[in-house]
């Protein structure tokens, strides 16, 4: 992508639904970001809808509520969709009520729970009790106790999904810490197994479900995030209108490298902010 043009705002003045990314775009770690506060006052104030679709499945929507609430920024449950919420709804697909041996965090767990999945706690050979699928989430509570028996079951043949892709997950001063998708290799290398389903960005699903529930039309709906490769790939695949922000992940140098086009590209969310303010 030879060509950017950034900070560019033709037509985004016509979207009426944002779905925001959090860490990397609305801020970093705890430290919100410059605009986000104003961006989302904006468009309340224009008869615009925001919603926050994160990857980040370490948290469930009341403890997001809150890091935003802190913020400043306020939120409803309801305007969160997470990788957690994708993961539910695919399992629900395939097996409702399965039993789960999950490593993530005790909310993750417990959002797990409270959606009708059993969990198998400890490793087991007993055929009833073993669980029907490995759930692999961003687990800040990670043991070696917990990532050994998940290798044990993964060797046994039990199925294996993960809710997101992320390799790293942006904190302040611009640091990283592994996510989810970093597990998946350490995994890999010890088991020679891959998740065989995703469920967070890319995979559309929660820009789906989030549509399907609000009746809205796709070409009325942007994804703002700080990520090609999920953010970005997540409203493409969807097919939804891109806005991709360079305050997390994603700087001009990859985006000339990468053969992902956001239909958007701007500095920050303070940037978007200035666009609608007019």
């Amino acid at each position: 992508m030879k060509d950017l043009k950034i900070n560019a705002s033709e037509g985004i003045e016509k979207i009426d639904y944002f779905l925001f990314d959090m860490d990397g775009t609305l801020y970093l770690g705890n430290d919100r970001l410059e605009g986000a506060l104003e961006l989302i006052e904006l468009l309340k104030s224009q008869g615009k809808r925001s919603f926050y679709i994160t990857n980040n499945s370490s948290k469930v929507p009341e403890e997001y509520v809150k890091k935003l609430g802190g913020m400043g920024i306020a939120a409803a449950v309801d305007d969160f969709f997470t990788s957690a919420d994708a993961i539910v709804y695919m399992l629900n697909k395939i097996r409702p009520g399965a039993k789960l041996y999950v490593v993530g965090t005790p909310g993750f767990e417990n959002y797990m729970v409270r959606n009708g999945f059993e969990l198998v706690k400890g490793y087991t050979q007993d055929p009833a009790l073993v669980p029907d699928f490995v759930v692999l989430g961003f687990d800040t509570t990670l043991t070696y106790d917990k990532l050994r028996i998940m290798c044990d079951y993964l060797v046994d043949g039990v199925r294996y999904v993960a809710t997101h892709p992320d390799m790293v997950c942006p904190a302040e001063g611009h640091r990283s810490v592994p996510d989810a998708g970093s597990f998946m290799l350490l995994i890999e290398g010890a088991t020679g197994r891959r998740p065989e389903l995703i469920a967070g960005k890319p995979n559309p699903t929660m820009i789906n479900i989030l549509c399907e529930k609000l009746g809205c039309p796709k070409d009325k709906v942007a994804v703002v995030g700080d990520r090609l490769n999920t953010d970005i790939m997540s409203g493409i695949n969807a097919g939804c209108k891109t806005v991709c922000v360079l305050t997390g992940e994603t700087d001009v140098a990859l985006l000339r490298k990468s053969d992902v086009r956001p239909d958007y590209i701007f500095e920050s969310v303070n940037d978007i902010y200035k666009a609608l303010r007019g």
